[in-house]
């Protein structure tokens, strides 16, 4: 007879597993090799989710939570105390190019990668990420036509940060960007 699986004991485990792939900034394509990374085996986590889909499907809708709390959290402490766009922006910038975002940005820029190949669900959950962060860029500018385009600098932006390490070419470009809406 089966142990029944015990949803406390799943639920850390899929934290843990979170933690690993974010320090990493991939999910590692064997689930030996991120169970390994996680402090626990393959098979636990099999038992656990059934299998490396379902697991990957829990821990990417996990990430999706966590994207949106960082989101929320910058969201609320970005208002307090700082004035202007171009303040708030440069702010925000701040915080995605921070060392602690970083696997987490790569993490992000993997998933890209799974949707480029057509990977649906993955495309499902960056296209709700999207739309978070163009509704917040809209609040934030109370223009949904520059948010878009600030969307997608930031894109471009964390894509150059995480392929040359330059942090300095995107804070100037937001820079440039606002001044030139002014």
């Amino acid at each position: 007879m089966n142990r029944p699986i015990e949803p406390q004991k799943k639920q850390a485990l899929l934290e843990q597993c979170l933690a690993a792939a974010i320090a990493a900034g991939a999910l590692d394509t064997s689930i030996n090799a991120i169970a390994k990374k996680a402090g626990t085996s393959g098979r636990m986590l099999v038992y656990h989710f059934g299998s490396k889909q379902e697991f990957e499907r829990q821990l990417i809708s996990l990430l999706e939570i966590r994207l949106r709390e960082k989101l929320w959290s910058f969201q609320t402490a970005s208002v307090e105390g700082v004035d202007g766009l171009t303040e708030r922006l440069l702010e925000m910038w701040q915080h995605l190019t921070s060392p602690e975002m970083r696997g987490l940005l790569k993490l992000t820029m993997e998933l890209n990668q799974r949707a480029i190949q057509g990977d649906t669900e993955t495309q499902e959950f960056l296209e709700r990420e999207s739309q978070q962060w163009v509704e917040s860029l809209a609040s934030l500018t109370n223009d949904r036509t520059v948010a878009l385009s600030l969307f997608h600098l930031f894109q471009g932006a964390i894509l150059d940060v995480l392929t040359t390490g330059n942090a300095e070419r995107g804070q100037q470009t937001i820079q440039a960007f606002v001044e030139a809406l002014e």
